[in-house]
Order: C-alpha cells, then structure tokens, then sequence
C-alpha cells in the first residue's frame, strides 16, 4: 500500500490520471474520426501490473491502473502508462478486437500519443505481489492453450477467446482429451456475448 506521503500525492496524481485519460481518449476521436466509450477509470488494480484495460459486465469499458505504481513513479507513469492503455481503447475502436493485444496497429498509435510502444513497463516491482492463478487446458483448430481461472470462468459465462494464429475459437479441453470445463445450459463455447483474443 501507499505510504502516508504517497497518499497525499495520489489525491492530485488520480485526478490527472483520469483527465490525461480523458484528453487523450477525446485527441484520438478528432484525430482518427471514431467513436471511442468513455472508459471507467478505476484504481484498484494490483500487483505487478501497471494497467489494464477491459470490458466489464454490461460491455462497460474499465481503465485500471494501478496506485502503487502511479505513487512511486508519477512522470512516467502519466507518460507511459496512461497512453499504453488509452492506445488499446483507440486500438479497439478503429480496428476491432481481433486484432493482437501489443500489435502494429497499438504500436501506431502509441507513436502518434508519442510514447514509446513498449508491451511491460520497467518500473521496479520486486516488492510487490505477483498473482497465481489456476490455468485450464483449451484448444482451437490449429493448437493447444492454456486459460488463466478469470477466463475460464468467463468463458463458462458465455465470453469466447479466439486464437491469434488461426482466428479460431477456443473450446475447453486440450486436443485429444475430454474437457475439464464445462458450459452452462445454453451457452455452447460458439454463442457469444463478446470477444476476446489470446495467444496463450
């Protein structure tokens, strides 16, 4: 957690966090002519990761950085970290969601934010939590993969990943094995609320 003097430095740092957010989201919209869905800019996110951009229940999009970071390194994090995520967001929106999470198409746009297209931060982390989580064996036409427990329980809720390989969905089980997951009644792993791509 942040020390007390960090603290108070995170009650102006979030605040700029969330207009630098807001005034790069709204330069991409009159620079590229699209639509871009304000975002929800939480700052609960933990662990090693710096951000992350997803799509909550509800096709809500969520910003999620994290506080520890944006405490310890504020410059770098507001000229780094904040345009990293703001790129996928613009990334989404001009090309879709099939396209790879750190590609070209993220890379040009980090360009024209004029930050370095770099896909980890170097922010020191040693003493900060890595997270562990369970990983569920799938498969696609073309491959096997591996689903960390936060997929895979969205995938039993109906979200399809696709491969980045062959564009494929993803379906539960390794090749040549019974599957280990299961779908509810009526969400069969081709009905999609949304989606998702994976190289992993």
């Amino acid at each position: 957690m942040p020390s007390q003097l960090q603290a108070a430095s995170l009650r102006s740092l979030m605040p700029e966090a969330r207009r630098r957010t807001d005034a790069l989201l709204e330069q991409a919209q009159r620079h590229f002519k699209v639509h871009i869905p304000a975002p929800e800019v939480r700052f609960d996110l933990r662990g090693q990761a710096a951000g992350q951009v997803r799509q909550a229940p509800g096709r809500v999009w969520q910003v999620r950085y994290n506080v520890v970071l944006l405490a310890r390194e504020p410059e770098a994090f507001l000229a780094q970290t904040v345009p990293h995520e703001c790129a996928h967001l613009v990334a989404f929106a001009l090309f879709g969601r099939g396209i790879r999470p750190h590609g070209q198409e993220w890379q040009g746009i980090m360009h024209y934010f004029g930050a370095e297209p770099r896909r980890c931060h170097s922010f020191a982390v040693e003493d900060l939590p890595t997270r562990h989580l369970r990983r569920f064996d799938y498969h696609c036409a073309c491959r096997n993969h591996q689903l960390t427990s936060t997929r895979h329980y969205r995938a039993q809720a109906g979200q399809t990943y696709y491969c980045v390989a062959c564009r494929g969905p993803l379906a539960p089980g390794a090749k040549g094995q019974d599957s280990p997951a299961t779908f509810p009644p009526g969400t069969p792993p081709g009905k999609t609320k949304g989606g998702k791509v994976t190289g992993r």
